[in-house]
C-alpha cells in the first residue's frame, strides 16, 4: 500500500455505522481509551456489519505493554510493531494488516480517542474473488454505488461521474424533446462516465480479469449516471411521449371497471393479483432502468403459483400476459408509455445482448401489453353496470356467476310474449337498442300498475284468478307469494304490500331499480343509447335518480363519453353539479376519462343556459378537474378548463397542485401560459344583463375594467405563490450548503447592515424594537437589516428557512432570521420546531440562541416528543447539557408514553442519564 494513502475517516461507512448504530459501544470505547481500527474504504466485501465485526476492531491495551500488545473484544491477541498489526488467529497462521495512518479525535466534552485506518480487516473472511461479483448482486442503486466505492477503494470514481453529470447539465440547459437526439446525447455522457470508471487502475485490472466484472461495472456506471440525471432526463421523455401517454390513459381510464373474469384469467391466480399490483405501482418511484426492470420482474414473479410441495410453477406467456394487462390497467400510473421508452432506449449497458437477455424480454413484454391496450382490442366488460360494485372481485363471488351469451343471442332466443319481462330483461333490450320493445313493455306495465292502483280493492281477486289460469310450466313465484298471505283473498295492508312488490318485479316501470339502485335511464346512459334516453325522459324518468354510489345518469353519460345522452339529460333538467359518494361531479368523470367532447358540452351548455358550473369543485381527495387533466396528460382538456376559470394553484388534500401532477413540459406550458377568462368572475344572469343594459357605455367599460383588474390581481397572486415556492427552494439549498450570504441575497436581506449591528447587545431578542414606530438609532439600524420577503414562507413539507438554519447549525443565519421577525416556534408537517431539529442534530450554539430568544423548550411534535426526548434518543450529550440549564419538564410523555429519561435508559446513554439524575437531585 502506498504510504501516501489518505481518506476522510469520518465518511468511512464502517466508522459511521459504529457511531450511529452502536452508539453505546462507541461511547464506552471512548471513555475506556480503547483504539478503534477502521478498515480502509474498499477493503470490506460488504457494507452490512454486525456487532461482531465492530468488536473485532476495538483494541483494548494490555496493562503490562499498552503500546505494543492489545486484545480485541472477540478475545484475540494483537501485537503492533512498525505500524504492522499482527493478529493470532490460530497457531502458525497469523493475520497481518498495515496501519495506513492514525488520527486523533475529540468529543464535545474534549475526551480524546484514537482511530487507526488499516489496510485490511482484522477478521479472517472467506476468500471472495473479485471475479465472483454476479449480475444478481446489483439490484438497486445502493448496490451500484457500493460496487464502485468498494472496488475502486474510495469515492473518487463516484465524484468524477457526479462532476461529469453536473457539467453535462450545465452545458445542456434544455435537453432535446425528441427521443433520438436525447438518447444520443445521454449515450455520449454514458461513454464518458464509463471511461472515467475504467481509468481507475483497480477497476480496470478487475474488468480485464473477468468479463462478468466488466458487465457489472458498466451496469453500475449506467445506474449511477441515471440516478443523478433522472430529474432532468425523465421530463423531456414524458414530453416526447405526451401524445401517446394521453391516448393510452384515455383507453385505460375507460376500462377502469374491467375485472379479472373479463380477461379470462385463471381463478387460481386471483389471490396473487393484489400483491403484484402493489409491486408494479412502485415502478414510478424507481430512477434507474435497472430498478424499473427489476420491479417488472418482481411483479411477474409474484403471480407465479406454487404446487403442493411449495415449489414455484412457472406459468406460460398465455397465462401471464392477461394478468400483466390487468395490472397495467389497474396500476394508476399516468405515464406508462414514457416508462417503456425510458427502459427501452436508455439501457446502454444492455445494448447488444443476445436473445437470452431477461431484461430485454421483460421490456418487450411490457411493450406488447401496452400495444395490446392501445390497439383497442379490449372493450371493457360486456355488462359494466353489473361490475360497478365489484371492484374487489374474488374467486368466491365468481363461482356462481357464469358469463352470459352474447346479447343478440339472448334477445333472439327470448320469447318477448312470455311473462319473463323482468327488469333485467329490459336492461338487455336497452343494451341491444330495441327501443320499440322497451317502449311497449314499459307502457303496458305502467298502465297495468295504474289500473291496479285505481282498483286496489280488486287486486287479490284479479291476481288470484290469473294465478289459477297459469300453465304448469310457468314461474311459480306468484304462488309462493300467496302462500305467505293471511289467506288468498286477504286485502290487509301487509298483504297488499307483498303483492305490490311482486308486481314491481314482474312489471317493471321507468322508476324500477335493480339491487344496485340502477334504473333503466342509468343503463341507457351507460351504453349511450340516446334514442332510449330521450324516450325515458319523455315518459317521466327521474333524471337525477341516484344509485347506491349516488351516481346519476349524467355521471355515467359523462364518464362513458356519450355526448348525445349527456345533452339530452341536461336539457331535461339534470343537475350539472351533483356529486356522487366520492364527491365527483359529472365534470370530474368526463375529465378523468379524457372525454373532451363531454367536457365541452358541460361547459358550453352551462354558459348558454345561464347555469353556474363549478369549474374548481373538489372531490373527496381534494382534486379539481384540472388536477385530473394534468395528471393524465389531457392537454386539450386542461387548456379548456383554464380558459373557463380553472385555478392551477389550488391544492388537494395531499398539498399537491396541478403543477405537481404535470409529468410533461407540454402540460406545464399549458398551466403557465393560459389565463382564466372573465367567465369565472362575471357570471351573466338574467338580472345583471338588465343592469348592464341600463348602464351607459362608459359605465359598462369602467365596470369591465375593474373586473379585469381583479382578474389580473388574482393571476399575479397565483404567479407570486409559484415564484415563492421556487425561491424558498433556492433559499433552503443555500442554507444547506452553509452559504449565509447567498441565502440573505435570495431573501432580500441587507447582509452588510447585519454585520454592523451583530455585536450589539440584545439585538437578536424577539421583539427587540422599543415600539413599532420607534426612530432611535438601534431601531433604525435594525430596520435596515429587515426584508420585505416573507421569512416564514415554507416549502411543501412545512420547512422554513429557520428550520434549515437550526438543522445545519448556522447560528449566524438564525440571528438574521430572528432579527427579521421569524417565528421561532414555527412547525413543519411533523410538528417539529427549529429547536427540535437543532436538538436532533446536536447543534449546541443554535440551541442556546433559540432558548435565549424565547423558544419553547417543551414544544411537542406529532409523535409527542419534546427536544429533550430527541436528545435522549440520539445520545447528544452537548445538547442535553444546554437543555438542562433551561428547566425542561422531565415528566412529559411522548406518543409511546415514555419520558426522556426512559428513552435514555433504553438506549443506554449513561452520561445523559447521569445529567438528568443530577438535575432531578438539584430540584429536590
Amino acid at each position: 500500500m502506498d504510504g501516501t494513502y489518505d481518506e476522510i475517516i469520518s465518511d468511512n461507512p464502517f466508522f459511521v455505522e459504529l457511531k450511529a448504530e452502536y452508539a453505546s459501544l462507541f461511547q464506552h470505547c471512548i471513555t475506556q481509551s480503547w483504539v478503534i481500527c477502521v478498515p480502509r474504504i474498499g477493503s470490506l466485501t460488504t457494507r452490512v456489519f454486525t456487532v461482531e465485526d465492530f468488536c473485532a476492531h476495538l483494541l483494548v491495551p494490555s496493562d503490562e505493554l499498552p503500546e505494543t500488545h492489545y486484545s480485541t473484544l472477540t478475545e484475540k491477541q494483537v501485537t503492533v510493531t512498525n505500524k504492522v498489526i499482527t493478529l493470532e488467529v490460530t497457531k502458525g497462521l497469523p493475520l497481518q494488516s498495515h496501519i495506513l495512518f492514525e488520527e486523533t479525535f475529540y468529543t464535545e466534552d474534549f475526551i480524546k480517542y484514537k482511530v487507526w485506518c488499516i489496510e485490511t480487516p482484522l477478521e479472517p473472511t472467506a476468500n471472495f474473488s473479485d471475479n465472483t461479483i454476479s449480475k444478481e448482486y446489483l439490484t438497486s442503486i445502493n448496490d451500484c454505488i457500493d460496487l464502485l466505492w468498494t472496488q475502486a477503494a474510495g469515492r473518487q470514481v463516484l465524484d468524477q461521474i457526479e462532476h461529469s453529470v453536473k457539467v453535462f447539465l450545465k452545458k445542456n440547459t434544455a435537453l432535446p424533446v425528441a427521443v433520438g437526439p436525447l438518447r444520443d446525447t445521454v449515450s455520449e455522457l454514458y461513454t464518458q462516465c464509463l471511461q472515467i470508471a475504467l481509468q481507475n487502475r483497480r477497476l480496470r485490472d478487475k474488468s480485464k480479469s473477468c468479463k462478468q466484472v466488466l458487465e457489472n461495472i458498466k451496469l453500475a456506471v449506467e445506474c449511477y449516471m441515471q440516478h443523478l440525471l433522472f430529474e432532468a432526463l425523465f421530463k423531456p421523455i414524458c414530453t416526447c411521449c405526451a401524445y401517446e401517454d394521453s391516448h393510452l390513459n384515455k383507453k385505460i381510464r375507460n376500462m377502469c371497471d374491467i375485472q379479472l373474469r373479463d380477461l379470462d384469467i385463471k381463478k387460481e391466480l386471483y389471490h396473487a393479483v393484489p400483491k403484484a399490483k402493489q409491486i408494479l405501482s412502485k415502478i414510478d418511484t424507481c430512477n434507474t432502468v435497472l430498478e424499473k426492470v427489476l420491479c417488472l420482474k418482481q411483479a411477474l414473479n409474484a403471480i407465479n403459483k406454487k404446487d403442493d410441495s411449495n415449489n414455484v410453477v412457472l406459468l406460460t406467456a398465455d397465462d401471464l400476459l392477461p394478468v400483466f394487462v390487468f395490472l397495467v390497467i389497474k396500476s394508476g400510473l399516468p405515464n406508462w408509455y414514457s416508462q417503456l421508452m425510458y427502459m427501452k432506449e436508455f439501457r446502454f449497458s444492455g445494448v447488444g445482448k443476445g436473445d437470452g437477455d431477461e431484461s430485454a424480454f421483460l421490456i418487450t413484454t411490457l411493450e406488447a401489453v401496452i400495444e395490446h391496450i392501445q390497439s383497442g382490442a379490449l372493450a371493457g366488460p360486456p355488462d359494466p353496470e353489473s361490475y360497478y360494485y365489484e371492484s374487489n372481485l374474488t374467486e368466491e363471488n365468481v363461482n356462481g356467476k357464469e358469463r352470459r351469451n352474447s346479447l343478440t343471442e339472448s334477445i333472439s332466443t327470448s320469447d318477448t310474449n312470455s311473462k319473463e319481462e323482468t327488469l333485467e330483461y329490459i336492461f338487455e333490450l336497452i343494451k341491444a337498442n330495441h327501443c320499440e320493445q322497451v317502449q311497449a313493455i314499459l307502457l303496458r306495465n305502467q298502465k297495468h300498475i295504474q289500473t291496479i292502483q285505481q282498483n286496489e280493492n280488486n287486486i287479490l281477486k284479479i291476481t288470484f284468478e290469473n294465478n289459477l289460469t297459469d300453465d304448469d310450466d310457468d314461474d311459480d313465484s306468484d304462488t309462493e307469494i300467496y302462500h305467505k298471505l293471511c289467506h288468498p283473498l286477504c286485502n290487509c295492508k301487509k298483504c297488499c304490500c307483498k303483492i305490490s312488490k311482486n308486481l314491481l318485479k314482474t312489471s317493471p316501470t321507468v322508476t324500477s331499480r335493480d339491487s344496485h339502485g340502477l334504473t333503466a335511464l342509468h343503463v341507457a346512459c351507460i351504453h349511450g343509447k340516446a334514442t332510449i334516453v330521450e324516450y325515458l325522459t319523455e315518459m317521466g324518468a327521474e333524471v337525477n335518480a341516484t344509485d347506491l354510489n349516488e351516481c346519476t345518469p349524467l355521471h355515467y353519460a359523462a364518464s362513458r363519453g356519450h355526448q348525445n345522452a349527456l345533452l339530452l339529460l341536461l336539457h331535461s333538467g339534470a343537475n350539472i353539479n351533483q356529486a356522487n359518494i366520492d364527491q365527483n361531479t359529472p365534470l370530474h368523470m368526463a375529465v378523468n376519462n379524457g372525454h373532451l367532447n363531454c367536457v365541452k358540452a358541460l361547459i358550453y351548455f352551462a354558459e348558454h343556459s345561464r347555469r353556474k358550473i363549478r369549474i374548481n369543485c373538489v372531490n373527496e381527495s381534494g382534486n379539481t378537474p384540472l388536477h385530473l387533466a394534468s395528471k393524465w396528460g389531457y392537454e386539450g382538456i386542461a387548456k379548456l378548463l383554464i380558459e373557463n376559470g380553472a385555478e392551477p394553484s389550488l391544492q388537494n388534500r395531499s398539498n399537491k397542485t396541478a403543477f405537481d401532477y404535470a409529468h410533461n413540459l407540454k402540460i406545464l406550458q399549458v398551466l403557465k401560459s393560459c389565463t382564466p377568462n372573465l367567465y369565472e368572475y362575471i357570471h351573466i344572469t338574467s338580472s345583471n344583463v338588465k343592469t348592464l343594459n341600463c348602464k351607459t357605455d362608459s359605465a359598462a367599460s369602467l365596470h369591465l375594467q375593474k373586473m379585469s383588474m381583479k382578474l389580473n390581481d388574482s393571476n399575479n397572486q397565483v404567479s407570486k405563490a409559484v415564484e415563492n415556492l421556487k425561491l424558498i427552494d433556492r433559499i433552503l439549498k443555500a442554507i444547506s450548503y452553509g452559504d449565509v450570504k447567498l441565502a440573505c441575497f435570495y431573501m432580500n436581506i441587507n447582509y452588510s447592515a447585519y454585520l454592523e449591528i451583530k455585536d450589539k447587545p440584545d439585538t437578536f431578542k424577539q421583539n427587540s424594537q422599543c415600539h413599532p414606530l420607534c426612530e432611535c438609532q438601534v431601531c433604525k439600524e435594525t430596520k435596515q437589516c429587515s426584508s420585505d420577503f416573507d421569512i416564514n414562507f415554507s416549502d411543501t413539507n412545512g420547512f422554513t428557512a429557520f428550520h434549515y438554519a437550526a438543522r445545519y447549525g448556522l447560528d449566524e443565519m438564525c440571528k438574521i432570521l430572528i432579527l427579521n421577525k421569524a417565528k421561532i416556534n414555527c412547525v413543519n408537517k411533523k410538528g417539529q420546531t427549529p429547536l427540535h431539529l437543532a436538538a436532533l442534530n446536536n447543534k449546541t450554539h443554535v440551541i442556546r440562541l433559540l432558548l435565549e430568544s424565547g423558544a419553547n423548550i417543551n414544544a411537542i411534535d406529532l409523535a409527542g416528543n419534546t427536544p429533550l426526548h430527541d436528545v435522549c434518543a440520539m445520545g447528544n450529550i452537548g445538547a442535553a447539557k444546554i437543555l438542562m440549564n433551561y428547566n425542561p419538564d422531565l415528566t412529559m410523555l411522548n406518543g409511546g408514553d415514555k419520558t426522556a429519561l426512559t428513552l435514555a435508559k433504553e438506549k443506554v446513554h449513561l452520561t445523559i442519564i447521569d445529567l438528568i439524575d443530577k438535575y432531578t437531585n438539584r430540584l429536590e
